[in-house]
């Protein structure tokens, strides 16, 4: 089945749109975690230190990236310095940076990746 340049260009504007959709709800995340979970969070981690819940929601986003990727891998948590304290963190703490993680990285690749081929099939 051939599908016709309009149809096209339509299906990677919808994909585009649904990646825009998909960060719009992973702000939505990273408030909540905002709220409930980095201020605990930098205490264990970070020994206190408010690096990024004390500051806007921009850097509240990268505080919960940096620490779903301490949690995801190992490496990293070496990296940080956080391999032991990782641990101390409850499971169900660490599955919701995991999941805002993967949340932010499909909104990235839908959005992004839409107007590459966009770009590419013009």
């Amino acid at each position: 089945m051939i599908l016709d340049d309009h149809t096209v260009k339509g299906i990677i504007f919808g994909s585009g749109a649904l990646g825009g959709l998909v960060f719009i709800i992973w702000l939505g995340i990273v408030i909540y975690l905002k709220k409930k979970w980095l201020s605990e969070l930098e205490d264990i981690l970070d020994n206190g230190c408010r690096t990024f819940s004390g500051l806007g929601l921009f850097f509240a986003g990268q505080g919960v990236l940096r620490y779903a990727t301490v949690f995801l891998w190992r490496f990293h948590a070496k990296r940080f310095g956080m391999l032991e304290k990782r641990e101390k963190v409850p499971k169900h703490i660490q599955r919701w940076f995991i999941l805002a993680f993967f949340w932010f990285m499909t909104s990235v690749l839908l959005f992004f990746g839409s107007a590459a081929v966009l770009q590419i099939y013009s």
